[in-house]
């Protein structure tokens, strides 16, 4: 926890790593490791959160679970003002910078944390680009559920299959 009401004027720096961080539903974060940084500017707080780690969700056209790394990097200050919240943004040297409500005097380092990782998840994760979520063998849409073809199971045929079945036999008697 950070204590916004006792910030050293040269501001204090946090480092953490968390082997396991739960997010919404079935997605969570693993292998984060982060900073934060947070520095008295005036009556408000100017906030730094840099971090990386394994992102772990669902596909959301297959259904599919899947991983992907994200990294995170932003700033922004933090305030109790009312008229600077209401405005959304302010200038700080040469930093135009989002401006968010702190209204308690502590600060979860890990919330803070959690939530800039959630706001760099996609809206609508693919486990690749080119995802259907349709069966390659049947074609049922896998957000209706699972069809019976179990594409994960089908292997690919034999290279004697693939000879056997481009032979032209005339079997008749």
């Amino acid at each position: 926890m950070i204590d916004l009401a006792r910030l050293p004027q040269e501001g204090m720096r946090l480092e953490g790593r968390l082997a396991q961080l739960p997010l919404e539903g079935q997605e969570g974060l693993r292998d984060l490791d982060f900073t934060v940084l947070a520095m008295p500017s005036g009556a408000d707080v100017f906030l730094d959160v840099k971090g990386r780690g394994v992102w772990e969700g669902v596909c959301s056209r297959c259904l599919e679970p899947f991983d992907r790394h994200l990294e995170v990097g932003s700033q922004f200050l933090g305030s109790k003002d009312p008229d600077l919240v209401a405005r959304g943004s302010h200038t700080l040297g040469t930093q135009d910078l989002d401006v968010v409500f702190l209204p308690e005097p502590l600060l979860d380092e890990e919330a803070l944390v959690r939530e800039q990782f959630q706001l760099q998840v996609p809206m609508s994760p693919l486990c690749r680009e080119d995802c259907q979520g349709l069966c390659p063998s049947c074609g049922k849409n896998w957000n209706k559920g699972k069809c019976a073809c179990h594409p994960e199971r089908l292997k690919e045929p034999s290279a004697l299959a693939k000879a056997l079945s481009g032979l032209k036999l005339n079997l008749e008697p």
